[in-house]
């Protein structure tokens, strides 16, 4: 048979801070390593003396191992280095000759000496006690593990004890079904009132006019008048003068454009025996169709039915804009389809801008269902007249108009004819509702709707009460409190610890769910 090669095998034995000297030479012992390395860290108690380290290379020699020793401790790598083992600091690299000058020779060899008696007497302990050591280091380590056991039970029996105690209570009420299938009112200043059905409601309104314009499709022919604005002096006396619709006022250029409807110019005031005239702004219409009369600002136009009077000097005109419009030829019309089609997207636009600023009116609590609500358009004006995009312009006022209820009121009117019905105090555990059209009279601000209720309902039970009663009862006390209640089904009690045979005094400790 082929002999084993001879593997060369190195081992780190890391030593803590309190192993002593016996336990380190049973390591070495029995390790297989033939070289081994000895961490030793920082106040290590093998630093305490040095016959620890001329025992640790007395015994290295005899079992033919090297030892090197490995510590930051310059004690340590001092004390390995008096005893002839190979010593280095990881951080430094140190080694032991760095230490020789530290002592003198003659000292060295007097402390060898003394040390060499120490070594033998405590390698001859350690070999013959090594037995002994096991047995009182495993008898000391079940002492100190039993007691550390026997202090995490106390310390999690007062735990258990002031902390954990809890009871779960769960009651489970017998049910009964409740449904109503009839109309309900909404009324604004109404109270909940279960014999006729109603409750309070309230009416919100919001209000907006708005203008469109379109594209006008048609093509026609026409004759268009120029229109403009002008302002009338009265610069004649103290009197007010009333002038008729279609009054007329000349251009220099002689052409005419007349009052658009029936004014009063105002009276002159007199200051000091002077006249300051009064003045009066209002809209005149030209007196033939075509472009000739879109005049530019005029400074002055004359008023021809005064002329041979006085009041034709006194009294006259001047534009201070354009006059505009004036056209004969094909232009683009509005066709009664563009005009319809124009009212109804102004009055979708105004709807849907009046539904927006009045959800931001409402407050979340209440509920406004189908038919609850409806918008008004009035004072529809179309204006036939393009302007130069060839546009025509559709103006309107809207009104939106809502009542809206708390659902929560309608809760609490169900439940008073549920136990006005079923006489007695119940409570509403589960419910299904759902909501037909409502018919609305926004003028007094109601609205009525039927409703589709089905529900299962319960004799109501103070919980706040029964919560502070079951405190500190037994299992049998608390069964003979809830068991005197009206209609329970079942009760369901969980402790725990599972040792706990009481509802805890502790409030916070007790949860209590009755379903």
């Amino acid at each position: 048979m082929a002999a084993k090669p001879n593997v060369h095998r190195i081992k780190k034995i890391a030593i803590n801070k309190s192993d002593e000297v016996a336990f380190v030479v049973e390591k070495l012992i029995d390790s297989e390593a033939q070289e081994i390395v000895l961490n030793i860290p920082r106040f290590s108690k093998l630093a305490d003396s040095l016959s620890n380290f001329h025992l640790i290379a007395r015994e290295a020699k005899l079992l033919g191992k090297k030892i090197v020793v490995e510590s930051v401790d310059d004690k340590v790598i001092e004390l390995a280095n008096l005893t002839g083992l190979e010593s280095l600091n990881p951080i430094l690299s140190r080694s032991r000759r760095q230490f020789y000058d530290i002592v003198s020779s003659k000292k060295t060899r007097e402390a060898n000496e003394e040390e060499g008696m120490k070594t033998r007497k405590l390698s001859e302990s350690v070999h013959q006690k090594k037995p002994m050591r096991r047995l009182l280091k495993n008898h000391a380590r079940n002492f100190i593990g039993g007691g550390a056991v026997l202090a995490v039970v106390i310390t999690a029996g007062i735990f258990a004890a002031n902390v954990l105690p809890r009871a779960d209570i769960k009651i489970i009420t017998t049910k009964t079904s409740w449904p109503y299938k009839d109309s309900v009112r909404a009324e604004k200043l109404a109270a909940i009132d279960s014999v006729s059905a109603t409750i309070p409601g309230q009416l919100f309104t919001e209000k907006k006019s708005h203008q469109l314009s379109f594209p006008a499709t048609g093509k026609k022919n026409i004759e268009q008048k120029a229109t403009g604005a002008i302002t009338i002096y009265n610069a004649y006396s103290s009197d007010p003068q009333p002038l008729v619709a279609t009054t007329r006022f000349v251009a220099p250029d002689g052409k005419v454009f007349r009052l658009a409807k029936s004014v009063t110019v105002p009276a002159a005031k007199i200051v000091e025996g002077k006249i300051i005239a009064s003045t009066l702004d209002t809209d005149v219409v030209a007196d033939q169709p075509g472009p000739t009369y879109n005049l530019g600002p005029v400074s002055y136009f004359s008023i021809p039915g005064f002329k041979g009077t006085a009041k034709y000097q006194g009294f006259y005109g001047e534009s201070k804009t354009a006059m505009t419009g004036g056209f004969v030829g094909e232009a683009a019309f509005p066709t009664d389809a563009d005009i319809k089609k124009g009212k109804s997207t102004l009055a979708e636009t105004l709807d849907a801008m009046l539904k927006v600023e009045l959800t931001k009116k409402i407050p979340v609590e209440f509920k406004i269902i189908d038919g609850a609500s409806g918008f008004i358009v009035s004072n529809q004006v179309v204006s036939t007249r393009v302007d130069a995009a060839n546009n025509f312009a559709v103006s309107a006022d809207g009104q939106l108009n809502a009542v809206a209820f708390k659902e929560t009121d309608l809760m609490k009117m169900l439940e008073k004819k549920i136990n006005k019905e079923l006489g007695g105090d119940y409570v509403i555990k589960t419910n299904e509702l759902s909501y037909g059209k409502a018919r609305a009279d926004f003028a007094n601000g109601r609205i009525s709707f039927p409703i589709d209720f089905k529900s299962q309902v319960a004799k109501r039970i103070d919980a706040e009460l029964l919560k502070s009663q079951v405190l500190g009862k037994s299992e049998k006390e608390l069964r003979t409190l809830i068991n005197a209640l009206p209609d329970i089904e079942s009760i369901g009690l969980s402790r725990w610890p599972f040792w706990v045979n009481r509802v805890p005094k502790n409030l916070s400790k007790v949860t209590l769910v009755i379903d």
